[in-house]
């Protein structure tokens, strides 16, 4: 797991990378840190990374100028700050989880176990995505979204208005964001199950689910299971 540490204290940088060792198992992770916002930026644009471990405040630069610069960019990001007046802004845009100080071992450790949890946990979730567009980054709230299909690297947002958009990043990435009544419903496709009219058998062991949009999606015969929570046969 390849990780960038962006903190304006050094010391509390390594302490941070000392831990992430401890949770990650040291041959596990290959971390490296910056100390000012121009640095990670130039880093950013030259080495792909996995998880981002930021901090807001950085020698009085807002530490979410490099989320707002770098949303093309397929990485998980926690955030570890003092601010937590900004958490719910954090969560709101993306941002994995908030880590606030002073942290502790166990609360990181927790913050890296959402990397692999099929959707996000206690409370938490996106309500918006940042999408590029031309030269401006723009908010896309995620009740104007029908569903979301993978187009390989990238995902396309599917809008209430008939257009799709392009997520700069992979649907895998989705999971550990997105609200519990969330789905991957095929490898292809997640849907808010709340907008679920019906769930149909086709024959031959194909399913498909029928939103209330009136878009009709395949389903994997593995998540039939999950879905009749939501809705019946």
């Amino acid at each position: 797991m390849r990780i960038l540490i962006v903190e304006d204290e050094r010391p509390t940088a390594e302490d941070i990378a000392f831990l992430v060792k401890e949770i990650l198992g040291n041959g596990s992770a290959s971390i490296h840190i910056e100390t000012t916002l121009g640095n990670a930026l130039l880093f950013l644009n030259e080495k792909p990374i996995d998880v981002l471990l930021l901090d807001l405040n950085l020698n009085a630069k807002d530490g979410f100028d490099i989320l707002k610069q770098m949303v093309s960019k397929s990485f998980h990001t926690i955030v570890i700050s003092a601010n937590t007046n900004r958490a719910i802004e954090a969560f709101e845009y993306g941002v994995l989880d908030f880590v606030p100080k002073p942290y502790s071992q166990e609360r990181l450790e927790s913050a890296f176990a959402r990397i692999k949890s099929n959707h996000s946990v206690d409370g938490h979730a996106i309500k918006y995505l940042s999408v590029k567009r031309g030269f401006e980054i723009q908010a896309i709230s995620l009740d104007d979204i029908r569903y979301f299909k993978s187009a390989n690297i990238y995902v396309e947002l599917h809008l209430k208005d008939g257009h799709p958009v392009i997520y700069d990043k992979p649907i895998k990435m989705l999971g550990a964001l997105l609200p519990p009544n969330y789905c991957r419903i095929h490898k292809q496709y997640i849907v808010n199950c709340e907008t679920i009219k019906a769930l149909q058998i086709l024959g031959g062991g194909q399913y498909r689910v029928v939103l209330q949009s009136g878009d009709c999606l395949p389903v994997s015969r593995n998540k039939i299971k999950t879905l009749r929570k939501f809705v019946q046969l």
